[in-house]
């Protein structure tokens, strides 16, 4: 993880208070405007920061609060009110990878999404830049959700992964294990089978290059403009309605709640430890 972010988790994991801010250089900044998106678009390679959301093996489902001033990490509430966990659809368990969201993009009213597929396990609240090796277009309940397929620049991996053709060399069968799993993940809930544009297939970084620059045109103009669904609250950005001095930001009342460890999980429930069998017609 980049050394002058760190993770301020307040509230209580696994609860609607929960909440897990980034700080740059120790002052409260907004997770989704204040984290500059691009590190490198060189030629060969385009190198983002991403922010993880769900740590590989976790099963909750955690999401940056985009109506929230600083946009903080949250636990998604099911129907019921109730902490909203992933169910472990056989032969996956919880999060298959380190999976979060691209900062300053904006696309079908939520940040770019993306799976890092290296070999640590990342904690809530890291930024961690990535290498883009492809792009999938899952349907989340008919909703288009372009989902990156990336690499940890400083994973024992991440000199071997340069295309999607170094990841069928170097791990096969990640592909197709994430594209079954977003197909599948929502029937135990009793929801219909998901679906993949694109005709099911991943595309390379090149198409994704061009995912990235629209959401991310799509971002400026969100956050230069106005909104009633998503807060604009940033430290960063100039010309913005809701820019605020870093003092200011440091005042922010969310703080007031009880401090716990920095990237703190819920405790999952007994249930995330039963495997589903689901029919795959």
């Amino acid at each position: 993880m980049n050394s002058s972010y760190s993770t301020r988790s307040v509230g209580e994991p696994g609860t609607q208070d929960y909440r897990a801010f980034i700080s740059f250089n120790g002052h409260t900044i907004s997770a989704l405007h204040d984290i500059p998106l691009a590190i490198s678009s060189a030629s060969s390679d385009l190198i983002l920061n991403m922010i993880v959301e769900c740590p590989r093996w976790s099963s909750a489902k955690m999401a940056l609060a985009a109506e929230e001033p600083f946009a903080p990490i949250k636990h998604t509430m099911s129907r019921k009110g109730r902490p909203a966990f992933v169910r472990s659809v056989f032969p996956h368990h919880g999060y298959v990878w380190n999976y979060g969201c691209l900062p300053q993009t904006w696309s079908e009213d939520a940040p770019l999404h993306a799976c890092e597929i290296g070999e640590r396990i990342s904690q809530i609240g890291d930024i961690v830049q990535v290498r883009v090796l492809g792009v999938l277009a899952p349907r989340d309940e008919n909703i288009l959700r372009w989902t990156l397929l990336v690499i940890n620049t400083t994973d024992p991996l991440a000199n071997r992964l340069r295309s999607l053709k170094d990841v069928e060399q170097h791990l096969p069968g990640i592909v197709s294990s994430t594209k079954e799993w977003f197909r599948l993940y929502k029937l135990p809930e009793g929801k219909d089978q998901n679906t993949l544009d694109l005709g099911g297939e991943a595309k390379g970084a090149e198409y994704a290059r061009d995912i990235v620059r629209s959401s991310h045109d799509a971002w400026k103009r969100l956050v230069l403009g106005s909104s009633q669904t998503v807060d604009l609250t940033n430290v960063t950005i100039r010309n913005s309605s809701r820019l605020l001095q870093i003092r200011d930001a440091d005042e922010n009342k969310a703080f007031a709640v009880t401090q716990h460890g920095a990237g703190e999980g819920p405790p999952a429930p007994k249930s995330s430890e039963k495997w589903w069998f689901v029919g795959t017609t």
